[in-house]
């Protein structure tokens, strides 16, 4: 059950075997001091036997690989009332554990809570909403690292990330969109917190999502999720972005394929 009180949290940070040996010696560790749990999980750990050593976290090797699995595991592992998900390359402000915790004790009742990022520039890594409570389009512009979830919400109505989208799998992309959807559906209360909370170096992300073919099939299986008219209208969005910036007619197939054969995945 949920701490009301003084909820705790916990910071599950997913990272890779051959990445292991940077991710310790670059890594912004020291505002973690403020965290009630962190939780690293190595994905595609088969040899354990010069592991570097990080004391006071709990380290889960995984021989697999994969960021929902990796999500998963920590959502299973976690002993905390929240878990915010970070991957290995962003940069934790260092107040921002202080701020999240103040933020959920105003926000205890949120099923899920989004936080904003920005370029290592200080420029924001998105343009992002102004209101607090989020619907169902909220799915549509969340990062994964943005996202603080309660763990008893998700165990009680039994919501995992889709191990088949994301990196490291078939699909690399949309996971945390769908995982928004399924909680949203679910009767979920998404909250924004309008704070920014870690960074991330500069990437074309416009470039990055619509100029590969893999991404594209799950954008299309993300709007075959998303269902119904809306759904649909998303799809024509995707593929007149897709044409516009990749110029590519063939690539855009990627986008048909992903919601024609979404229904054996999602």
């Amino acid at each position: 059950m949920n701490n009301f009180s003084n909820p705790s949290i916990t910071v599950s940070i997913s990272t890779v075997a051959k990445n292991l040996d940077h991710f310790c010696s670059s890594f912004s560790f020291q505002p973690l001091e403020d965290a009630d749990e962190v939780i690293i999980i190595v994905q595609g750990m088969k040899d354990k036997s010069s592991q570097p050593i990080l004391k006071d976290y709990t380290i889960i090797y995984d021989d697999q690989l994969g960021l929902s699995r990796s999500r998963n595991i920590a959502i299973e592992k976690s002993k905390c009332d929240f878990i915010w998900f970070l991957d290995d390359d962003v940069v934790l402000n260092s107040n921002c554990i202080q701020k999240l915790k103040k933020s959920i004790n105003i926000n205890k009742y949120a099923s899920l809570l989004t936080v904003r990022m920005s370029y290592l520039d200080d420029t924001p890594y998105k343009n992002y909403t102004n209101k607090k409570i989020l619907g169902r389009l909220g799915s549509l512009k969340v990062s994964s690292v943005e996202l603080v979830v309660a763990k008893e919400f998700v165990l009680k109505n039994n919501i995992r990330f889709n191990e088949g989208l994301g990196l490291g799998s078939k699909f690399p992309s949309t996971e945390e969109n769908v995982f928004y959807l399924d909680i949203f559906d679910e009767g979920g209360l998404i909250i924004h917190l309008p704070e920014f909370f870690l960074k991330h170096e500069f990437i074309n992300r416009k470039k990055a999502h619509f100029s590969n073919s893999s991404i594209l099939k799950a954008k299309g299986m993300f709007c075959f999720r998303y269902g119904g008219l809306m759904g649909f209208l998303i799809f024509i969005y995707f593929l007149v972005k897709c044409i516009l910036i990749s110029k590519s007619y063939k690539l855009s197939l990627a986008l048909f394929k992903g919601y024609k054969n979404a229904d054996g995945i999602i």
